[in-house]
């Protein structure tokens, strides 16, 4: 087979997890070469690849064209973008034209829906539904209506949040309960849970918030996390995490009705490549639609633990060097720690 050269840009720090991980999964007569950019010099896995160097902090055209040059310099084959992801979408046949196939989770439009919350639940629910139920929640754009949201639903829910209805992973998630930071059933563990008289003064702090915020219920079941690979709108393989309040353990689980939706969000939004899908329950297991995420999550690297780790295939997939059937069905009933990075016997 072919050596195939890699490139991952900059993304999250468990890039270089993910990078063992596909190392690990290599086949025989399997060659891979894998390169890494980042705009700092100091990430600790910069020595997992095989080559890496600094990329620029801008984007736009600057980026594009650094990104260009890069793949032409250093024979390309298969670029797995994190960041610059809607450009690299948008440009994704002059990469091509010289020989390199991007995995991206869909075109531009897509991207940027999945980058709002509530523009995907409203897509949802315009598509009537598929079967998904989404939480109820309410738009607000500043500390007043954000007070005015938390105390409408107060009646309602014991446990509350907020979150941006534009952000990343937990940035300016927060949970808001009763118990305050004696409330230990948060998935986000870098955060306390506040009371609600404790939330002005937080976003008080803030200078209130400038992004509009997303105030809900808070879901305090488990929340599963469904790694997919896919090809234009056909989902083609899913390893499910399932995510216990601490955040220490982890389930690779089996889960058909949440691959059934997956296959469905998959198939309306037309996506492929590389993106994670997630759902929360509430307290009586109750499956809620939480976000899609158009990259690889965090833990992706965790399916290696279930003998399907989905960038390895992707990248087989968009060399050429392998076919959809060819991708096995992932092992389930694993349990591991997260921080000890072990299997719990």
């Amino acid at each position: 087979m072919k050596n195939l050269t890699v490139w991952f840009n900059r993304g999250l720090s468990q890039t270089g997890l993910l990078i063992a991980a596909i190392k690990q999964s290599l086949h025989e007569g399997d060659s891979m070469r894998i390169l890494s950019t980042h705009v700092s010099d100091s990430v600790a896995w910069k020595s997992e690849c095989d080559y890496f160097e600094l990329e620029p902090a801008e984007g736009g055209e600057a980026y594009l064209k650094y990104a260009l040059d890069f793949v032409r310099q250093h024979n390309v084959d298969v670029m797995v973008p994190h960041s610059h992801m809607g450009l690299i979408s948008a440009n994704r046949e002059r990469f091509a034209a010289l020989g390199c196939t991007v995995i991206v989770a869909g075109s531009p439009e897509a991207i940027h829906l999945l980058h709002s919350k509530s523009a995907l639940y409203e897509a949802v629910q315009e598509a009537g539904g598929l079967g998904i139920e989404v939480p109820p929640y309410i738009l607000a754009h500043g500390r007043a209506a954000v007070m005015a949201a938390l105390r409408h639903y107060a009646n309602q829910f014991q446990t509350l949040c907020f979150k941006p209805v534009k952000g990343i992973g937990g940035h300016g998630f927060r949970i808001v309960s009763p118990l305050g930071a004696n409330y230990n059933r948060a998935h986000n563990g870098d955060f306390p849970p506040l009371t609600m008289s404790e939330v002005e003064g937080y976003l008080t702090a803030l200078g209130s918030p400038d992004e509009e915020m997303m105030v809900m219920p808070y879901l305090d079941g488990p929340e599963y996390s469904v790694d997919c690979l896919a090809q234009n709108g056909r989902l083609l393989a899913s390893v499910i995490r399932t995510k216990f309040p601490g955040g220490l353990e982890e389930l690779l689980d089996d889960q058909p009705d949440l691959v059934e939706h997956s296959s469905n969000l998959t198939k309306m939004l037309g996506l492929s490549g590389l993106y994670n899908v997630q759902f929360l329950a509430d307290s009586e297991n109750h499956r809620f639609l939480l976000e899609i995420n158009p990259r690889m999550a965090g833990g992706t690297h965790w399916g290696v633990f279930s003998g399907v780790l989905l960038p390895y295939w992707a990248i087989r997939l968009a060399a050429g060097t392998a076919r959809p059937e060819d991708i096995p069905q992932p092992l389930t009933g694993i349990r591991f720690h997260r921080k000890t990075r072990q299997i719990i016997q």
